[in-house]
């Protein structure tokens, strides 16, 4: 269960799902939090958010590209010389730059979208991961994508960068099994976030979707490897 010593770490912090998840889990406990995201401002704020919510929550923030991925290194590092060690990762940084067919796909976009969905995650993980053997505890969750379970046109792009981190996901569950480290893969269906140019109600409701998935992070006598959740408007299964 979340407690005073629990120490997160969540990329994509400063809106939509990330943002939800901080603020729920601050909600549930004075956890210490490490958050990381682009938008200063909106990163502040949510900082401002957890702070009102639970003024015992430790936070330790920065703002920076997730796809710099010596960034992301530099600040996990930060984070380690701060907390010492992260008990939960929660892979939640990505981004869909543009929908395209395969002969439109512009190839520094892509270049973009793998350093962000996937070779980010993978930076985290390789930071936090020693420390966790070492305690033979811990839990990573990656927030992936439906695109990962269902090809579609215009998606080629965004799916493969989603896809490469799956692939990296079902392998590590198996290598880290024995040392006691969760792995949970989340396959969220479309959210309506202010990441999307227009409204979609009908897409699933980050807050909600944020109480589930810290459901599956208290989860203590086991673990969740695949968890998909979709809104009922998508029939892409």
């Amino acid at each position: 269960m979340l407690n005073q010593q629990s120490k997160i770490f969540i990329s994509g912090a400063s809106d939509g799902l990330g943002k939800a998840m901080a603020l729920e889990i601050a909600h549930r406990a004075p956890a210490q939090l490490a958050l990381c995201g682009r938008n200063e401002k909106k990163l502040r704020q949510v900082i401002r958010e957890i702070n009102d919510i639970n003024p015992e929550a430790k936070v330790l923030a920065a703002c920076f590209d997730a796809s710099d991925s010596q960034a992301c290194t530099q600040f996990a590092n930060h984070v380690l010389d701060t907390f010492k060690e992260i008990d939960i990762l929660i892979n939640n940084a990505g981004a869909n730059v543009r929908k395209a067919p395969v002969e439109e796909i512009d190839l520094d976009e892509l270049r973009y979208m793998f350093n962000l969905n996937c070779v980010s995650h993978l930076a985290f993980i390789q930071a936090f991961l020693p420390k966790m053997k070492e305690k033979k505890e811990g839990l990573i969750m990656n927030i992936l994508s439906s695109a990962c379970l269902y090809d579609n046109i215009n998606m080629a792009a965004y799916t493969a960068t989603k896809q490469a981190m799956k692939a990296i996901h079902k392998a590590l569950v198996k290598e880290v099994r024995e040392d006691n480290i969760k792995v949970s893969a989340i396959y969220p269906g479309g959210i309506n976030t202010n990441f999307r140019e227009l409204d979609r109600p009908d897409y699933l409701n980050a807050q909600k979707l944020a109480k589930v998935l810290v459901d599956v992070v208290e989860i203590d006598d086991g673990v969740v490897h695949d968890l998909v959740l979709r809104p009922m408007a998508e029939s892409n299964f």
